[in-house]
């Protein structure tokens, strides 16, 4: 694994769990004890110039891409799962994070969301409200007010991109985590 963080290629990037530490209540000792020592984002290099491709490909759109969380070691795996236990419970942690197969300890997965190029603010894809079911893939497919009917578009968009330059969606089946 050779690890670089996105912004030294040009691709936005925020180590989730390192910006958010106070909502989840992780001091800055237990992101170091976890191997986490800045908010970069870091991916295995091999992702780099797919990333750039999807850049170039969003823009089009007038998007861009921001890596919201990529590399975990097993050790931020287990204090994530511990903090989220605390904070939503069991079985709404286990929906949504993988502690089996740990697909960010590989370096080559990222949760990515997108940035409006003209403003330079990330687009929201979903409602609140909706939290935690509005994660997956689909759940605004059959609603037709326009609201859930842009957030369909915005992360069909992502999706469709991220497929087309041969990532897989991870298997929760979250609109904004890919896997090489």
């Amino acid at each position: 694994m050779n690890l670089t963080p996105t912004e030294n290629h040009g691709i936005k990037g925020i180590n989730y769990y390192f910006v958010r530490r106070e909502k989840y209540e992780i001091n800055l000792l237990e992101l170091e004890m976890a191997d986490v020592k800045d908010p970069k984002a870091y991916v295995d290099a091999t992702l780099i110039p797919l990333l750039k491709k999807a850049n170039e490909i969003l823009t089009q759109y007038g998007y861009e891409i921001i890596v919201k969380d990529a590399y975990r070691s097993a050790e931020l795996y287990g204090l994530i799962q511990q903090k989220r236990y605390a904070k939503y419970g069991k079985e709404q942690t286990d929906k949504i994070l993988n502690t089996v197969s740990m697909p960010h300890s590989s370096g080559r997965a990222a949760d990515i969301g997108l940035v409006q190029i003209e403003t330079g603010e990330e687009i929201p894809m979903r409602n609140k409200e909706d939290d935690p079911d509005n994660f997956f893939i689909d759940y605004y497919r059959d609603k037709n007010d326009p609201e859930s009917q842009e957030y369909q578009r915005l992360q069909d968009l992502l999706v469709d991109t991220m497929l087309s330059l041969g990532f897989v969606l991870g298997s929760k089946k979250e609109y904004w985590h890919f896997e090489l």
